[in-house]
């Protein structure tokens, strides 16, 4: 195992995304340079917000109560990270992604929010479809969830949502109409009882128009949980 280990090392060295220096995808130095959003913003109209809630225009559409998102996807090492990270299957991507949440709720003192409830919060990852994960063998969001989980000291759910379509990837589709069709009906609650009355911090790496979170925390709120919190690493 070390050997092919050493192998594997020489034919796909390890490489920072940012600079190109060796033995890290993301060297500290290239991480502690990414910006994070300034503010909050509305998870569909993209209109900036006090706290990440759903403004005043969007909420009556609005399952999602709250919107935090670290960093814009048109950061270009943000994007090349994520790219990485869902097509390239580079797992250990997960490691600076979940710092890059955790640094941002530090930042805008969402942490404090996170020791007050602990009691409440469960920690939710974005749900993909059996077909996409046999294909990738692991769910982007679930991995970034875990990490976080450990460093803020939160319970993990990633079995009371489950993804039970497999439609077309919302990144394909530009109409906005057609990206809040594809997502009906693909989510399903099967232990309505873990997420009543809970505040779900609802994690996935990306959000364009926020029509799958939405959708998610649509069925989250039918299930009964009390708050859904879209936390994203990026939009798009």
């Amino acid at each position: 195992m070390q050997l092919l280990k050493i192998i594997h090392d020489l034919l796909f060295p390890i490489k920072c995304l940012g600079c190109g220096k060796f033995q890290e995808f993301v060297c500290s130095f290239c991480f502690e340079k990414i910006e994070l959003k300034k503010g909050f913003e509305c998870a569909f109209c993209s209109s900036r917000t006090l706290n990440g809630e759903i403004c005043p225009f969007c909420r009556n559409d609005s399952w999602l109560d709250y919107f935090w998102t670290a960093a814009d996807y048109s950061n270009p090492l943000v994007k090349k990270m994520l790219w990485a990270y869902k097509y390239k299957f580079v797992r250990e991507l997960r490691t600076p992604l979940s710092r890059l949440l955790l640094k941002f709720l530090e930042e805008k003192e969402k942490n404090k929010f996170v020791e007050n409830h602990a009691g409440q919060l469960l920690l939710v990852p974005m749900p993909i479809h059996r077909l996409r994960l046999n294909w990738r063998s692991y769910n982007q969001s679930e991995l970034i969830a875990q990490e976080l989980a450990e460093k803020i000291k939160l319970e993990i759910a990633a079995d009371v949502l489950l993804r039970v379509k497999n439609k077309k990837p919302q990144a394909e589709i530009k109409n906005k109409e057609e990206r809040s069709a594809n997502v009906e009906g693909i989510f399903y609650c099967p232990a309505p009882e873990r997420v009543k009355n809970k505040i779900i911090l609802l994690v996935d790496d990306v959000a364009t128009t926020g029509s799958t979170l939405n959708q998610a925390a649509k069925i989250l709120k039918q299930a009964g949980a009390l708050k859904v919190i879209g936390l994203v690493v990026a939009k798009g």
